[in-house]
């Protein structure tokens, strides 16, 4: 089989390998899509702190059940399928507290471990979730960054709250329509990306704010009238958060989505006389990305125009330098396994 394999900063090969196999408990996909995020853009650049060289990457994806384990009798092959890629060792101090995404053994396909990069990939049956066999492709792709929304507004507890979200990316986005389905009073997405904002507002978000000119307190006050319950990040931007923590008010809550790749010097003294929560936020919990799913195959996500791009698998290194160097502009870039 065929593999992708980053070797060194900007450098994105393809490889020959030999099949994995099935064992008991698990189940062996053949790759049909995947989806590239940000963190998969830092991983390429070498700017992501959690990984080395060399990684297969990626961790969004869509595949078809090729073969199963031992043991193994609630999946066909032929099925199709999307997979979780946090993988949790069940027996650490957070898994055992129901927190598996803070797992202390934490490993992210693509970034700690290889990734879905590959034509045929084995995981445990645990992670991988049946789609139906007619399902859109261009939709369940997105179940597991969506899952990442959900639960930014579970930590934020965002019912009959003021919320904004810092960064209208993908996540940011998506955070902002998990906000709404949460049942938030308000939300309000900015970014400094024209494109960014009016795609938020066609995504049915209600206040939608250009921050190119203005401070984050004026875009609150705009929105708000004053400054929000909960503030979310979803920029991973040191100066961005510098701004947060102007913003917040007294007791606001702030959650950390977005993956800073650098270290960021903060005011602790307006964290602490503000009486602000701030709350960081990894990946997603196992109900998370099960919510999502349901709210996806329901319709109830709203994902027209999120591909920016797409590719094939032999156009990877093309692709990984489009992506990183059109960060700023992108919603999301595709790539599928089988050449057009």
């Amino acid at each position: 089989m065929r593999k992708i394999v980053f070797e060194s900063p900007l450098k994105a090969v393809i490889k020959q390998a030999e099949k994995p196999k099935c064992g008991s408990g698990q189940v062996l996909v053949k790759m049909k899509r995947i989806g590239v995020c940000g963190t998969d853009i830092q991983v390429f650049a070498g700017k992501n702190r959690y990984m080395e060289f060399p990684i297969v990457p990626f961790h969004e994806g869509i595949a078809a059940v090729e073969e199963t384990g031992e043991g193994v009798c609630d999946i066909e092959p032929g099925s199709l399928v999307t997979i979780r890629p946090i993988l949790s060792c069940n027996t650490c101090y957070s898994c055992k507290r129901g927190r598996k995404n803070a797992c202390m053994n934490f490993n992210s396909l693509g970034v700690q471990s290889d990734g879905l990069g590959a034509e045929y990939f084995v995981i445990s049956r645990e992670y991988v979730y049946p789609l139906d066999r007619e399902a859109d492709l261009d939709k369940v792709i997105f179940i597991e960054p969506f899952a990442v929304g959900v639960h930014a507004a579970y930590q934020g507890e965002v019912q009959g709250k003021k919320v904004l979200v810092v960064g209208g990316g993908t996540i940011g986005n998506f955070t902002a329509q998990a906000c709404m389905l949460a049942g938030a009073e308000k939300t309000a997405v900015c970014d400094i990306s024209q494109d960014k904002v009016t795609m938020a507002k066609r995504s049915g978000i209600p206040l939608c704010v250009n921050t190119s000119e203005l401070t984050l307190e004026q875009a609150s006050q705009k929105c708000f009238g004053g400054f929000p319950d909960v503030i979310i990040d979803c920029a991973a931007v040191p100066s961005v958060f510098s701004g947060i923590l102007e913003l917040a008010g007294k007791t606001t809550t702030i959650v950390i989505v977005g993956n800073y790749s650098v270290l960021v010097e903060t005011d602790i003294a307006k964290i602490q006389r503000n009486e602000l929560t701030v709350k960081g936020c990894i990946t997603y919990r196992e109900e998370d990305f099960i919510r999502a799913k349901e709210l996806i195959e329901k319709g109830r996500v709203y994902l027209d125009g999120f591909i920016s791009r797409r590719y094939c698998f032999s156009q990877v290194q093309e692709m990984m330098e489009q992506a990183l160097e059109n960060k700023g502009i992108n919603m999301k870039t595709i790539m599928d396994f089988e050449e057009e």
